[in-house]
């Protein structure tokens, strides 16, 4: 294809298409079409340039850094948390690649089509999973407190307490319908339905729509925004 990226050389460029091309025209499905595809990899690719001439992934720590200044994900365990659940990668056999080092290009695209979804099913589920820090597929009141300790910070540690307790009990009386101290995937769809404001009831997991049309409108995802 004609060069993407005035920005690389001839070469440069070639190689993009020889690696990326290939790569995405073995996706079977996505949300994307073959040029934005081709756009969101090109981004990709320049964080992989940053890490040699021979690296061939992105690092999680550049992930990361995505998510903090570009997504605005600035909350640490929410960010570490998207970090391990986006680049989570099964079917990547490459010996070269490290799940404790690398994001691929597939999880990297995986992460956009989760942010440029209008599925509220989809937001959901991405959602409670970043929350579910333990994957066992409800919340309970440990896990609930620790992002609830991140809401209140002051002084007074007595104040302190006092307003993360009422909090915890908040949430519980508002999520928990049937009583048993837990939290589960589908009474948290059942009040996001209702409410969808509550979507990120423990953090902000996802960027601002004014975010998603800056970020569309640099990656050339024109049909997504607007």
């Amino acid at each position: 294809m004609k060069d993407l990226d005035l920005t690389l050389d001839y070469m440069e460029n070639a190689r993009f298409n020889y690696v990326y091309g290939a790569a995405v025209a073995r996706m079977e499905s996505s949300v994307f079409t073959e040029i934005e595809l081709l756009c969101i990899s090109m981004i990709y690719h320049k964080f992989v340039l940053q890490n040699g001439p021979r690296a061939r992934y992105m690092s999680l720590m550049q992930l990361s850094k995505f998510l903090q200044l570009v997504l605005h994900i600035t909350n640490q365990r929410i960010n570490r948390r998207i970090v391990f659940f986006v680049s989570d990668d099964p079917d990547c056999t490459d010996p070269k690649f490290s799940h404790e080092r690398h994001c691929t290009l597939n999880s990297f695209i995986k992460m956009f089509s989760v942010y440029f979804s209008d599925d509220m099913a989809v937001r959901t589920r991405f959602a409670f999973s970043i929350y579910d820090e333990e994957s066992v597929g409800y919340l309970n009141r440990e896990q609930v407190m620790r992002f609830v300790d991140e809401f209140f910070t002051g002084d007074d540690e007595d104040e302190i307490f006092e307003m993360r307790a009422d909090m915890l009990e908040l949430l519980f009386i508002k999520f928990d319908k049937d009583k048993d101290m837990l939290i589960s995937y589908d009474e948290y769809c059942d009040v996001v339905r209702q409410q969808p404001e509550l979507l990120e009831f423990l953090g902000v997991i996802f960027p601002s729509k004014v975010q998603m049309d800056v970020i569309g409108l640099c990656v050339n995802l024109l049909p997504k925004i607007g």
